[in-house]
């Protein structure tokens, strides 16, 4: 029922008030259940048979969800040859300077496994974000836009957040079907780094209106988001600018801190968006995982379903993905996920 705010205030009280006698009329038989903001829970699946082989044929109908033990209704069903629509993001930061030369290659590769139908665009972020080749243009332009991440040298600090709500709303604005963003950056973002600087611990995330705000955008873009995650306290290489000056003003406790929860933060938008964090040890790491996600996508089933569950806030759910098929092997994206 929608009420004109222009009406008289007794008409409005009238009207209100025959909204609450309804609503109690209905509540004496039924039980009213008001669920606002219902999203959709996307998982892909990579489907092989007991010898290994990828099984390219299935159906809706082949599939089953199920999300802590129960049955869930899938809402939405991408077969395996529907097309991806992927942006390859890169932290231009200073910070993660010495990965480029790794990230070049890797992201090339990626973008040679890719299908002929999927299509690819490749941007870079420090300060702003800026888009070096778009979805219209071909493959070969996109590995030749790499190039220009090398060219272009270090930029200035890690605008992290706000890069991910642009690149997850204005550039996927016009693109439809099945859409990825891959990530390769530190997670060091500029205003976490002032904040920890600022008071000597970084700020929880739970209660940074900054990153709830980041969080809020890409669950509600619905674009899985896959971090290829450098120098975290889970695979510390070079130190950095940012976690030397918080050691030299306060101490490592400190600066380690730092870095969980830059990680920790990352963890959280992609088991929000529905996609992944990696961490590499090394440059070979990140070669093989550009590899892994882009056969992946490849070779992917994407299946949505709407919880039929309660959930309250910051709840865990467990999902699993099974095929109607005797000796078929179900490889996920992700496992569960944490309820908005």
């Amino acid at each position: 029922m929608l009420y004109d705010l222009r009406m008289r205030p007794g008409r409005l009280f009238l009207a209100l008030a025959f909204g609450v006698l309804a609503v109690r009329s209905i509540a004496q038989d039924h039980t009213l259940t008001l669920r606002v903001d219902v999203p959709l829970v996307s998982v892909d699946a990579v489907v092989r048979d007991s010898t290994g082989q990828l099984i390219s044929a299935l159906k809706q109908s082949d599939f089953a969800i199920f999300e802590d033990g129960v049955e869930q209704r899938i809402h939405s069903f991408e077969a395996l040859d529907a097309p991806y629509n992927i942006l390859l993001l890169f932290d231009r930061s200073s910070s993660t300077q010495d990965q480029w030369r790794s990230m070049r290659n890797a992201a090339g590769r990626f973008i040679s496994n890719l299908r002929s139908q999927d299509r690819v665009a490749v941007g870079s972020f420090d300060d702003g974000v800026i888009m070096f080749s778009g979805w219209r243009e071909s493959h070969a332009a996109a590995d030749r836009a790499l190039d220009t991440l090398l060219k272009r040298g270090a930029g200035g600090g890690t605008n992290l957040y706000w890069s991910l709500e642009r690149a997850t709303q204005r550039e996927f604005r016009d693109v439809q079907g099945r859409r990825a963003v891959v990530v390769l950056t530190d997670g060091r973002d500029n205003l976490l780094m002032k904040q920890t600087y600022s008071t000597g611990r970084p700020q929880d995330f739970q209660t940074d209106p900054t990153f709830q705000h980041t969080r809020d955008v890409v669950l509600s873009a619905r674009v899985p988001v896959y971090f290829i995650a450098t120098n975290t306290d889970k695979n510390r290489g070079s130190a950095g600018v940012d976690y030397e000056t918080l050691e030299i003003r306060y101490n490592s406790k400190t600066a380690k801190a730092f870095l969980a929860e830059a990680r920790l933060r990352m963890e959280v938008l992609a088991a929000t968006s529905g996609g992944r964090v990696f961490f590499p040890k090394n440059t070979t790491d990140i070669l093989k995982i550009y590899d892994q996600i882009s056969r992946d996508l490849s070779a992917a089933y994407t299946l949505g379903y709407i919880s039929s569950q309660e959930t309250a806030h910051g709840q865990s759910r467990r999902i699993e993905v099974r095929a109607n098929r005797q000796g078929f092997a179900v490889k996920q994206s992700r496992d569960g996920y944490t309820a908005p």
